[in-house]
């Protein structure tokens, strides 16, 4: 779960890269620790050169038959959700990095792998046949599907593998020339990868693009992997150990360095006899920093990083909340309040509004008591405000975003207010009128009126409220009028006030 203030993204976005630079895979074992990091993001649109000369195929690999010219990429997750892309290629005769009319189409293959937690794996750990009884033994190529043929065998994973997915046109007559790639339930901060062929060995350009982002529950890509350095803090709800990286240009040995949440100076050094790899699992919360080399003795720096990986679980010490309007206004504004915890506050995880008076590191929901125990009135929302509220019970509840366990609940509070009708006919709904909440003020005076001004009933705060009666006799359908003198709850010092409305006796 990364500290990441999500993306506003248009409908169609292109893959921004990079860096990128086309290597031939000549070992399948360590072809996968070449990839190039991408993430989808609108400011940015590019496509990129793929390859051509590669003889090397890593035969059998997934549903393809053939890897010719592979080129690889790996992915980290922003938001969780779904994310599909399209990729396609073609000859590009003018260079302008688009399809025009007229400029020829290229097939293109490809098969991705998911999900990791960072993206140092072991190549050896991408599965290179599925597994369609699940019994765990026997991978083969042959049994893997093609996604044009059977577009739910992935999304279902009925490969029983780490493939993800898998495309190819299955022969240059289809005159199929975009492949789908779909990952259907993506996390924040997995990392996936994709590997891309060119069968037709023809120098042309490789194009992907994200098709959902205007869709619901659509995922986004972390660009946070595009920039050198150890990327976004780390916040998890209790799991650990989580894995960490980075990366510097022109490193190739690195150092860790741990120090306590909320501090810059970094003194002690993690255990690391290697120091080949820029990735680190984390087992306690803390301060990490990154040191890159250009040598293997560890003693050029060619640059460091830092991030804090906190605990979010107790990160909520307290909810407040303000109410707007004053008594009797009919609907109200809530807004809720988070104090946060020390570290939290320390390691910059604040519960500040920041934008459009939104924080996307909390969440609030708004709950109701009608008398019988608290419901969801409102679901959890980046938005510390509650809009249009109506008299009533209420109480809120805060958390740091998809945490569970760092729910806090606000004391419970009254809004004073009234009903506009009410339905003495003694089925047991609507049988009386009184006041909301009115009963915590044993000083008030409640006066019920009809339409001349004559005084019918004078209420008793707490009370049973006014049955529709007048000296015994059935008052009739009609408009009634009440004036009630009460300390408003709103104002600190309790100030008097006199309120007058009206309501409807309907029988």
């Amino acid at each position: 779960m990364a500290k990441v203030i999500p993306k506003i993204l248009s409908l169609v976005v292109f893959i921004c890269l990079s860096n990128f630079s086309a290597i031939a895979q000549l070992d399948f074992d360590v072809a996968c620790r070449s990839s190039q990091p991408f993430c989808s993001d609108a400011a940015q649109e590019l496509t990129f050169p793929n390859i051509t000369g590669e003889d090397i195929s890593f035969n059998g690999l997934g549903c393809l038959n053939s890897t010719r010219n592979s080129s690889w990429y790996f992915i980290r997750i922003d938001q969780a959700g779904e994310l599909i892309f399209d990729i396609q290629q073609w000859v590009d005769g003018n260079g302008n990095s688009r399809l025009d009319r007229g400029e020829r189409q290229l097939d293109v293959d490809f098969i991705a792998w998911g999900p990791f937690p960072t993206s140092f794996i072991n190549c050896e750990d991408l599965a290179m046949g599925c597994d369609n009884n699940g019994d765990g033994e026997g991978l083969r190529p042959e049994e893997c599907v093609n996604n044009v043929d059977d577009p739910d065998y992935y999304v279902l994973d009925q490969d029983n593998t780490n493939i993800v997915d898998c495309s190819f046109a299955r022969t240059p007559e289809d005159n199929v020339f975009i492949e789908t790639l779909t990952i259907p339930n993506a996390q924040s901060g997995e990392y996936y990868f994709i590997l891309i062929t060119n069968f037709s060995d023809e120098a042309g350009v490789i194009q992907l693009q994200q098709t959902n982002l205007d869709e619901d529950n659509a995922g986004t890509t972390d660009c946070s992997i595009l920039d050198p350095g150890v990327g976004p803090d780390v916040a998890t709800c209790g799991e650990l150990p989580v894995t960490i990286e980075g990366r510097f240009p022109g490193a190739i040995s690195y150092r860790w360095f741990r120090g306590n949440l909320g501090t810059t100076n970094f003194t002690t050094a993690v255990p690391d006899p290697e120091g080949m790899f820029p990735f680190l699992e984390v087992n306690a919360p803390g301060a990490y920093q990154l040191i890159g080399y250009s040598d293997a003795g560890r003693t050029v720096e060619v640059g460091r990083d830092d991030l804090v990986v906190l605990d979010v679980s107790n990160v909520v010490e307290s909810v407040g909340f303000d109410i707007a309007e004053e008594s009797f206004a009919g609907e109200y504004t809530i807004t809720a309040s988070v104090v946060a915890s020390p570290e939290a506050i320390a390691s910059g995880f604040d519960a500040t509004p920041t934008i459009n008076g939104e924080n996307f590191d909390f969440e609030y929901r708004l709950d109701r008591d009608l008398g019988n125990g608290f419901f969801e009135f409102r679901p959890f929302q980046s938005s510390p405000v509650f809009s249009g509220v109506p008299p009533g019970d209420y109480r809120i509840t805060a958390r740091y975003r998809d945490c569970p366990a760092s729910e806090r609940e606000s004391e419970v509070f009254m809004i004073l207010g009234y009903p506009k009708y009410f339905t003495p006919n003694g089925d047991g709904f609507h049988d009386t009128w009184s006041l909301v909440n009115i009963e915590n003020q044993p000083t008030a005076l409640i006066y019920i009126f009809d339409r001349y001004g004559k005084l019918l009933k004078q209420l008793r705060p707490g009370g049973p409220g006014w049955d529709g009666t007048y000296n015994g006799n059935n008052m009739p359908s009609s408009d009634y009028w009440f004036r009630v003198e009460f300390n408003e709850p709103r104002d600190p010092n309790m100030r008097r006030r006199v309120f007058a409305g009206n309501f409807s006796l309907i029988r």
